[in-house]
Parts: structure tokens; sequence; C-alpha cells
């Protein structure tokens, strides 16, 4: 009798340990099938949204998971489209200019300037650009650092790259940018800050000119433009020089037009091509001194009492690279040139 209850015992046991290993086996493909399958939320993104997921995976080793879960939070932000269809920019100079050359800009300029002048001078004597065009173009674009952006970077490049249509592929370009940007850095891009066009830091870069322009001036070891002053100037001193700043060249010159129409001349537009020399032979004349072999183009400023016209050179047209806008360009120029006005008076004063 013994052996026939142990027996039935031993099959009892072997049962149960078929259907141990049948459970585990299911379980095993459950959750298989779990991973390969995305959630409800990332079934929902859009088709173009899986494709720019599925080229980061590829080409970047990115985690597709990681990604989906990044783009399921992202939110299309209609004050971003608005902000970019509108830009200040695009204001007449006349209603352009009182918002970026004012006393407080000059006045917090001046005080930047003082506070970094020894940044400052060494950005100069390394890359040519003088202290005040670096001043200006931080106060222009972020008010030293007080209005850097207060959109989240990865909803104001989702919505330029995929619900605004006109300059999505610049954008994704930007957007790809960023995240590689984000894993340099240690970023959580979900978190990162900056305006609605997805620039970044005190000087506004956008991601792919971060990571090409940027350089650790502090020494170090690392880049940071949101806190570190050097970095900022040294990186803002840097861009310019590669896009083709001449260290000690004019920036403008003012210009009289002699002849009935300029159209046909504004119409070359606003790379330089034409010399000082030939451009007076079409009827523009400049003020004396300057060089006539000089490169330059012509463009006119919307003043209340009518057009006024300006040469501009190789140091205007690297101003234009930042941001291809003449009103922006020339108050970057005029509020440097208030700045170090202010500069030397005061030390005028205490010379005295």
């Amino acid at each position: 009798m013994a052996a026939v209850k142990g027996g039935k015992r031993g099959t009892q046991w072997l049962v149960r340990l078929v259907l141990a290993a049948a459970l585990l086996a299911l379980l095993a493909l459950s959750r298989s099938v779990l991973a390969q399958t995305p959630p409800a939320q990332a079934q929902k993104l859009k088709p173009e949204v899986r494709k720019f997921i599925a080229h980061m995976v590829r080409t970047h080793d990115f985690d597709a998971q990681a990604l989906r879960d990044l783009f399921a939070s992202a939110r299309s932000n209609q004050d971003v489209v608005r902000a970019i269809s509108t830009p200040a920019t695009s204001r007449p100079w006349y209603q352009f200019r009182p918002l970026c050359v004012d006393d407080a800009q000059i006045a917090d300029g001046l005080r930047f300037w003082n506070e970094n002048a020894e940044i400052l001078e060494r950005a100069r004597r390394e890359f040519g650009v003088p202290e005040s065009i670096v001043v200006a173009l931080i106060g222009i674009e972020s008010r030293y650092g007080r209005y850097a952006g207060g959109f989240r970077v990865i909803d104001s490049l989702y919505t330029l790259s995929f619900e605004w249509p006109k300059r999505a592929d610049y954008f994704r370009g930007e957007l790809e940018q960023f995240l590689i940007l984000s894993r340099e850095q240690g970023w959580d891009p979900g978190l990162v800050q900056g305006s609605f066009a997805g620039a970044l830091g005190w000087p506004q870069f956008m991601p792919s000119s971060y990571r090409r322009f940027a350089v650790d001036y502090s020494g170090d070891g690392r880049i940071d433009l949101s806190t570190d002053t050097a970095d900022i100037i040294g990186s803002v001193a840097n861009y310019l020089r590669e896009f083709g700043w001449k260290a000690g060249q004019p920036v403008v010159a003012p210009a009289r037009i002699d002849t009935a129409d300029p159209k046909p001349l504004l119409d070359l537009g606003l790379k330089p091509q034409l010399s000082v020399g030939q451009w007076q032979e079409r009827g523009v004349q400049s003020p004396p001194g300057l060089v006539e072999s000089l490169p330059a183009s012509l463009f006119t400023l919307d003043v209340i009492d009518g057009p006024e016209y300006w040469l501009a050179f190789d140091n205007f047209y690297a101003l234009l690279r930042y941001n291809y806008s003449r009103n922006y360009a020339m108050a970057v120029y005029q509020l440097g040139e208030e700045i170090s006005q202010a500069r030397g008076q005061l030390a005028a004063i205490g010379s005295d």
C-alpha cells in the first residue's frame, strides 16, 4: 500500500511541476510581447513623430521607449506659433529700436561690462570681437539672463517640427540636435527651458549652435550658457568670429543716395558684394575715410521721416548670421555704441 501511495504523490508532483513550467513560459512570453508593444499613449503619436523616433534610434542609438515617453508628454503650443509668426524684428525700425536700446539696457550693459571687463578683454584679444558688441548682443538676447525663455524646449521644437509646416525640416534638425545635446550635457530634455524657437541660455543659442560654437571659456571642464559668464562671453565671440567677424573693421556707415530709383541697388541684398568705391560709382555716397576696397551692401531702416540709408560691411553680415534681421543687427550695433560711450564718459569723469 505504501508503494502505491508514493506513486500517486510522485505523479501529482510531476503534474504540478509541468504546470508551473508552462506558467513561467507563458509569463515570459507575455513580457516579451509587452516589451515589443508600444503603450497606448505612444500608439497615438503622429506617424512623422514615430518616423523621427526611429531615425534617432537608428542613427544615434537612442532608447525608443524613452523617446516615446518624451514625445507623449510633448504639447503643441499655439503661443509658439504666434510668436514665430509675428516676431518683434518685423516691426518698423522706429518701433523696434526702443525695445532694445533704452536707458535700462544701457545701464545693465554698462554694469555687465564692468563686472566682466577682464573676460571681455580676453575674448576681444582672442576672437577679435569688441566688448561692446558681445555685451550688447547678450543684452538684446536675454537682458543678461533675466529673460532667457519660459517655454519647455521640447514643446517649442515639437510644435515647430510637427505642427508648423513652414520650416519643419529646419526645426526637426534642431530637435535632433537638442536631444543629442541633452544627452551630452546630462539634461532631462523634458525639463529644459528656452525661447519659443527652442533657443537656449543667455546668448539664446539654437541647439545646433550650442553644440558647434559654445566653448568652455572658464576652463572648468563643462560648457554652461545659463550660469557661467565666461562661457557665455567666449561662446558669443567665438560664434561671431566663425561667421566672419573681422577685427578692426567697421560695422555700418551712413549713406546718401544720389539716384532717383534706389530699388535696384537695394535688391542686391544684404551680403556685401560691391566695394565702397563701386557703390560710389552708382550714386551711393558715404562718409570720408572709408577704404574704397571694403566690400559693402546697402540697406534701409524705416524711420518716421522716411527711409534711412546705410552701408553694411562684413561685420554687419556676421551679426545677421546670428539673427537674419537688419533691425536686430542694427540694434546690437547701436546698443553697443551707447554702452561704450557711457563707459567712456564714466572713465573720463573718474579721471578728473
